[in-house]
This record gives C-alpha cells, sequence and structure tokens, in this order.
C-alpha cells in the first residue's frame, strides 16, 4: 500500500537500504523545493520496485528548464516531471514580488507561452533518452486579476488554455505520460492542496496529503502495473439484471431501472475491441444461456464471448476450464460476479485470479466497479496484436486442421501453412509491444524477468546490445508481434538475456526458426541462454533439453553445428523487415 505519511515513506526506504540488489536511479524535475514529495516519490518507487534499492535524484531550484537539460544528462531509468504556473511565470507563484498589476497581466500570459514551448521542447528530449511522467499544474491560481474569484479572468482562462495545449502536445510526445487531472482530483481535491505557509518558508508548496497523491500518480506512470488479460463474467444480476428462466425476465435498460447493466455491457465491449478476452460462467442449462445471449439489444457482441461454460457445476470448475481454453495463467484473469459466495469458491481454488464483486442495485458501485475494470485492463497505447488476440485465441479458424503430437503430420500441415517470420529491429521510443510482450509472458519466458521501461532502455542501449521483434502469418492469417529476442553480441557468440514467445504461436516451430535466423544470418558460431527456472516456464527447459540432451544451467550454450543437427523440418519464410 502507498505511503500516506512521511514516516511511513521514510519507514520503506530505510529499510530497503539493506537490499543488495541493484541501484534503480530516478530523477525528480521540478521547479519548487522537492522535499517531501521527493520523499514520496522516491519511497513509492521502492515498494514498486522492491528487489531493487532506488536513488532519486532531484534538480535545481527555481529552474525547470535548466532541471530538464541537467537530467538529460544523467545516467536515470525514468524521470518525474512536476509544473506549477510559476514555471510558466514567476509571477504566478507566491515567492516572487514582481507584482500583480493589471499592466502586468498579458505580459504574463506572453511569458507563459513561451514557457509552454520550451517545457514542451525540453521534455520532448528527455523522452528521448528515459521514460518521462508529467504532471500538469496541480494549485490554485494566485489572485493576480483584478476579477471576482467567481468570474472567470481573461487571465486565468487564457493561462488555462496553454496548460491544455501544453498537455495535448504532451501525451503525444513519445515516451511521455501524463498525469489524469480527474484521477487526481478525486483523490485530492483542489482546496486541499496547497500549503501556503510551507511555501513561503520553505519553497515547498504542497500540503502533504497531496504530495503523497501527486507521487502515487506519477509512479504509477514510470513503473505501470501490469494489465490483466482477460475477464469472466457472471451473467444473472450481473451482465444483465434478473435471472434467466424466471417470469420476471432479465433487462439492462432505464425503463427497468437496470441500465446500470448496460453500463458494464458497453464497457465489457470495449475491452473485447481492445484485445481482452471475455468469457461467461453462469449456472444454468446450455439452451436458456444461449437465448439469453442472442437477445436483441445486447450491447456485447456474442462472438466476443468465449467460451461460454453454462452448467450446473461449481464456478471454480467453469473458471478451469476456461483457463484452459485460453491457455492463460490466473493472474492475468478477473472473474465478475455479484454474488459474495460464488466469488469466494472461486478464489478458494484459483487464488491468483482477482475477483470483482459486481453490486447489483448499487449505481453508484457499478459505476466504481467500471472504473476499477478499466484501471485493471487500460494500458497507454493499443497496438495491432490486441485487435488480433481475441480472434486467435478464441478459437482456430474454421478450416485449420488441429496440429497433432506426430511429427510427420505436422510436418504436412506446416508446409502447407504458408508461414512468414518477419524479423524487425526493436525501437527504442515509439512501439510500446516488445517490452509488453517480455512483462506479459509467462510459458516460454527464458528466465521470468521483468523490465522497468527506463530497464529496458538500458538493455537497449548497452555496447553490442542486439534485440529483435519477431511478426508472424500464414495462410489462416496474421498472428502479430509474437516474440521478442534481446541480448548481447561477443565476436561469434550471442548471449540471450530475453526470449519470449506468445502462446497464441506455440506448435508452428517458430522457436526454431528464430534460432534459425540468429545463426545464418549473424553468422555466429554459438548461443548462451541466461536461463532460469519458473513455475511457469517448463516450454523453455524442454526446448533447451531437446537441443543439448541434458538439464539446462543458468548459461546453456548451443552450438551451430549441434542446432544444425537437431533442428527439425521448418518451412517458414524468414526476412527482415522495417524498423518496429
Amino acid at each position: 500500500m502507498s505511503a500516506r505519511t512521511v514516516s511511513e515513506a521514510l519507514a520503506i526506504l530505510n529499510a530497503a537500504r539493506a537490499v543488495p540488489g541493484r541501484v534503480a536511479r530516478y530523477a525528480l524535475v521540478c521547479g519548487s523545493t522537492p522535499l517531501h514529495l521527493g520523499t514520496f516519490v522516491a519511497a513509492e518507487l521502492q515498494r514498486r520496485l522492491p528487489e531493487d534499492r532506488v536513488e532519486l535524484a532531484t534538480g535545481p531550484y527555481g529552474d525547470l528548464l535548466g532541471g530538464l537539460e541537467r537530467c538529460g544528462g544523467a545516467a536515470a531509468e525514468g524521470a518525474a516531471v512536476v509544473l506549477e504556473w510559476a514555471d510558466l511565470d514567476r509571477r504566478l507563484g507566491l515567492r516572487d514580488g514582481a507584482g500583480w498589476r493589471p499592466g502586468d497581466l498579458p505580459d504574463m500570459v506572453t511569458q507563459a507561452a513561451w514557457a509552454r514551448d520550451a517545457i514542451l521542447a525540453g521534455v520532448g528530449r528527455l523522452a528521448a533518452r528515459m521514460p518521462v511522467a508529467v504532471s500538469v499544474p496541480t494549485l490554485p491560481l494566485p489572485p493576480a486579476s483584478f476579477t471576482p474569484g467567481w468570474v472567470a479572468s481573461e487571465l486565468a482562462t487564457d493561462l488555462r488554455h496553454l496548460v491544455a495545449e501544453l498537455a495535448a502536445g504532451l501525451v503525444r510526445t513519445p515516451g511521455v505520460r501524463l498525469v489524469d487531472a480527474q484521477r487526481l482530483d478525486g483523490l485530492s481535491p483542489l482546496g486541499t492542496r496547497l500549503d501556503v505557509r510551507s511555501y513561503l518558508t520553505t519553497g515547498f508548496p504542497y500540503r502533504r496529503a497531496h504530495a503523497a497523491a501527486l507521487a502515487e500518480l506519477l509512479v504509477r506512470l514510470l513503473v505501470p502495473p501490469a494489465p490483466k488479460k482477460a475477464l469472466i463474467t457472471d451473467l444473472d444480476d450481473t451482465l444483465w439484471r434478473g435471472v434467466l428462466g424466471e417470469s420476471t425476465g432479465v433487462s439492462w435498460d432505464l425503463d427497468h431501472k437496470s441500465h446500470a447493466h448496460a453500463l458494464y455491457q458497453q464497457l465489457l465491449a470495449g475491452l473485447a475491441e481492445a484485445g481482452v478476452l471475455i468469457g461467461v460462467v453462469c449456472k444454468a442449462d446450455r439452451e436458456t444461456v444461449e437465448a439469453g445471449l442472442a437477445a436483441e439489444g445486447l450491447f456485447v457482441p456474442r462472438e466476443r464471448l468465449f467460451p461460454v461454460e453454462a452448467h450446473w457445476a461449481p464456478k471454480s470448475v467453469s473458471v478451469e476450464r476456461i483457463l484452459r481454453a485460453w491457455n492463460l495463467g490466473a493472474d492475468g484473469v478477473v472473474f465478475v460476479d455479484d454474488s459474495a459466495a460464488e466469488l469466494a469458491e472461486v478464489a478458494a481454488v484459483h487464488p491468483d485470479v482477482t475477483g470483482v464483486r459486481f453490486p447489483t442495485g448499487d449505481d453508484g458501485g457499478v459505476y466504481a466497479v467500471l472504473e476499477e475494470l478499466r484501471d485493471l485492463f487500460g494500458k497507454p497505447v493499443l497496438s495491432a496484436e490486441d485487435a488480433l488476440r481475441a480472434r486467435t485465441v478464441g478459437g482456430a479458424p474454421p478450416d485449420l486442421p488441429p496440429l497433432t503430437s506426430g511429427a510427420e503430420r505436422q510436418d504436412a500441415f506446416l508446409s502447407r501453412a504458408e508461414q512468414e517470420l518477419v524479423v524487425l529491429p526493436v525501437a527504442v521510443v515509439g512501439d510500446p509491444r516488445p517490452l509488453e510482450l517480455v512483462n506479459k509472458t509467462n510459458q516460454f519466458n527464458l528466465n521470468g524477468r521483468r523490465y522497468t521501461e527506463g530497464e529496458w532502455r538500458a538493455l537497449l542501449g548497452r555496447e553490442g546490445a542486439f534485440a529483435v521483434l519477431l511478426a508472424y502469418r500464414d495462410r489462416y492469417g496474421p498472428l502479430g508481434k509474437v516474440s521478442v529476442v534481446a541480448g548481447r553480441r561477443a565476436g561469434r557468440c550471442l548471449r540471450v538475456d530475453t526470449w519470449v514467445l506468445s502462446c497464441r504461436a506455440f506448435s508452428r516451430r517458430i522457436e526454431w526458426a528464430t534460432l534459425d535466423f540468429l545463426f545464418d544470418r549473424l553468422k555466429i558460431g554459438d548461443l548462451a541462454f541466461a536461463y532460469a527456472p519458473t513455475p511457469k516456464n517448463h516450454l523453455v527447459a524442454d526446448f533447451l533439453r531437446s537441443l543439448a540432451d541434458e538439464e539446462p544451467g543458468t548459461e546453456a550454450r548451443v552450438t551451430a553445428e549441434r542446432f544444425a543437427a537437431r533442428k527439425p523440418p521448418l518451412f517458414v519464410r524468414c526476412h527482415t523487415g522495417e524498423s518496429a
């Protein structure tokens, strides 16, 4: 849980001093004295990076632009940039005596416009070197205008317009993420943020509760939680109001005071469109359930719901069957049900599934659930793979022959599949897919290593670094970008530090084709794999074992000669493509 007091934050930081792990360096850039904000940011980073020891550097007081330039020359994995009105014009702060005369107001806007452009450029340069989290001014404007406080002045509207333009530019800058003002308003109301006494005496403008809330959101942008992959929903009193088969029927509209369920359906439809898998569990007979899902006006399309488990067995059994159909781990799945008892029953069998209770009859509670689900599944950018996921996992095309265990029959199938593998260089900035794939893949994952965005950039920037992203398609359609290989080359050896392959691409010999490409195109003599066992990566162990006839160690090596002798027939047309 995030620290809410300075003492809690200091306790987190003091406990981390004994952590033997690597040092994770971050920066905080602001025009004011960082004081408690720096403490809260460092503590929240430490809480989210428990295996590392966080060090936080801060910039010079009163010089935001200089702080941006200085930070750009430092070795940091990420930066939090906190803007306030005084960074646009010092007369908009409380520690300057330049005056608030009516004749000065137009010049304040002119100066703020110049600062807007300079800040946008400075943040952009910094984001080319490291991920950046930004908050635009959070404090109330000072009473600088001649109008009463209940009248919107030209000064205030012009300044807010400039900040809106700055925010629009920031969210479109690669490598930059912006704190959402609406979320911050909910955590820290505007009237509770400013500490005038602290601002005047120390240069620190925030009350501690506001500093804690702002720090939490900034760090979430720098070290975001992994988004969930799939949702399993109950039907009765969840997807709709009422119980299938009963005389009262089911509804999701304003007339029956059940429109909150329509909002839930709309959210599910949006999640499905963004690549989230949606499954259904219901204790009812199959025919009744299918009739309900075929009802006119349902906001979530029937074809987006897969699998549908309709029977009278415990819901934990249904969840187990759905997890197998999806080939997903329970930790990436959310289960939504109106019944606390059903949630508890599933949690007892599948403790890694995130349970969310749907509060039927409580419209405000339903809205809070919608916000919670958006947070659990949200991601900053959608990729082409998101649109492909539901189709490729939700069921094979009707003409797709089943893959068999017999090698000869699999050869026959793959030889007709028209397989194509495009090898793309990994871009440091601009495409979130490689890092997303590395951080969410469990089964075919060389060592289970997860990276922050800053760590990933550092990995790609090492001397001799090598990283590729592989996109796959065949006659049955594209799977998109399904694999990442990253490491470092030294002479004729390539050390592979990270290798993942999406479960959607299993049983197509893509792993063999990948190594074949590396040996052939790079002209290397051997590959060294930084393997480490995890509870879920037995597929990697099996693959490495098939290459060496022995248990893989932490430095599993494969020579070009051994690989050539072991590889099965490959039918993949492999070629390089443009930058990812």
